[in-house]
């Protein structure tokens, strides 16, 4: 055993006490936790770039559609014989053209039927609900797409996400083909949604793969003929040449046929059914200069209208109460021009409000961003918006505001402002 000389001072021992230990573990485990909620808020904020991002997307899509079909703003039902426009001639000041919200409210349960109010108006005919009765406030039209659901989710969405019904090796060159025999049996799996005459009414499109890897090409699929395993992707389904009554599917009024490129050697496909994440509606304003003001809204994941009985639905609007001083006495003014806070009344059922959100003055077709809950008393809210109110709601001849509906929609992403259009 080793002993220590006299007048040596023992070593010192170097390291740390139990309560330093604990110390250091508090102080580090208040800085991991503060890292740690940055994650969540850097995963959210990263969704929001994406949604952004792909909103911005769609956005130019529109405007190119705009360019495409001119007269899409003064014609928004494609038919040049119709009596019910918003003509800049007409009292109808605002209107919606929205391809697949329209498809959605014609037959909001599925029965092929179009949803009547009890004075026989078709609920598509009107974006807003208003209670049992067909909102008379915002016009709405399908551009000709909305009563086909394939049609108005081709026309109204950004085709960026699909879901794979069907996958399959096969070999054969059949470049300049406008349809394809599938595998035995490869129908008879699948659950598609087919009209009388084998139309999809859902999007349905088929995606072949070259033999090197490194084409592949993509196409419509126009019928579905399930006894025989084929499937076209040509207007012409008959095969005499000419278009006739039915087939103009993307109602360009000429006959296209899509043949695969010539010499196309397929060694693999797939049967893709879209899904519809962003999809898109357009505003549209008349203005005295004779132009329309234009906007594009935004939507993911759009929650499409629903029994207009509901009250949870997504288009039922709700009236705004807002009172102001006027000539001394206490008025309802609804929106007035140039305040930023507006009081909704909504009863039991709470739609869905929310920070950040959008609503929609359906008495002057406007948006505005909700930047803050002002209160809430579990009937009526007060909210401040963004921009501050650009009109007053509208009133009518003996000066009662009548225009004072906002609607709040879920899933809007972003409304861009296209400017006006003649």
């Amino acid at each position: 055993m080793r002993t220590i000389p006299p007048g040596i001072a023992p070593p010192v021992r170097r390291g740390s006490t139990l309560t330093e230990v604990l110390v250091a573990l508090m102080i580090m485990s208040i800085g991991l936790v503060s890292l740690a909620t940055l994650f969540p808020l850097a995963t959210l904020r990263a969704a929001k770039a994406v949604q952004m991002t792909a909103a911005t997307d769609l956005r130019y899509n529109v405007d190119t559609l705009l360019t495409m079909y001119p007269q899409m703003i003064l014609d928004p039902d494609l038919d040049p014989l119709s009596d019910n426009l918003p003509g800049f001639n007409q009292s109808s000041l605002n209107w919606v053209i929205d391809p697949i919200g329209y498809q959605a409210a014609l037959d909001p349960k599925g029965k092929n039927q179009v949803n009547l109010d009890p004075q026989n108006i078709a609920y598509s005919d009107f974006y807003g609900q208003e209670g049992n009765l067909a909102s008379r406030w915002v016009r709405r039209y399908p551009f000709n797409r909305g009563l086909s659901k394939s049609l108005a989710e081709d026309f109204g969405a950004m085709p960026d996400t699909v879901n794979i019904k069907y996958e399959k090796t096969v070999t054969g060159a059949i470049g300049g083909a406008t349809e394809m025999v599938l595998p035995a049996g490869a129908l008879s799996t699948l659950s598609l949604d087919l009209a009388d005459n084998g139309r999809p009414l859902t999007p349905l499109r088929i995606t072949l793969f070259s033999a090197d890897g490194r084409t592949s090409v993509s196409r419509d699929i126009t019928r579905v003929d399930s006894g025989n395993n084929l499937v076209k992707w040509t207007e012409d389904l008959n095969g005499n040449g000419q278009l006739d009554s039915g087939e103009d599917t993307n109602l360009n009024n000429g006959l296209d046929t899509h043949p695969l490129p010539a010499n196309f050697v397929v060694t693999s496909l797939r049967l893709e059914e879209p899904e519809v994440r962003y999809s898109w509606l357009l505003t549209v304003r008349r203005v005295i200069s004779g132009l329309a003001e234009v906007d594009v809204v935004v939507y993911f994941r759009r929650s499409l209208p629903a029994d207009p009985d509901d009250a949870k639905s997504d288009e039922r609007l709700y009236p705004v109460v807002t009172t102001a001083t006027i000539g001394g006495k206490q008025q309802l003014v609804g929106f007035l021009q140039g305040s930023p806070v507006i009081e909704v009344e909504y009863g039991a059922v709470r739609p869905a409000i929310k920070k950040g959100g959008f609503l929609f003055d359906a008495g002057n077709a406007r948006w505005y961003r909700i930047t803050n809950i002002l209160a809430d008393n579990g009937s009526r809210v007060s909210l401040q918006i963004d921009p501050p109110a650009i009109l007053s709601s509208p009133r009518d001849n003996n000066g009662n505001v009548v225009g004072n509906l906002v609607m709040f929609p879920k899933g809007v992403v972003e409304v861009f402002s296209l400017g006006t259009r003649p």
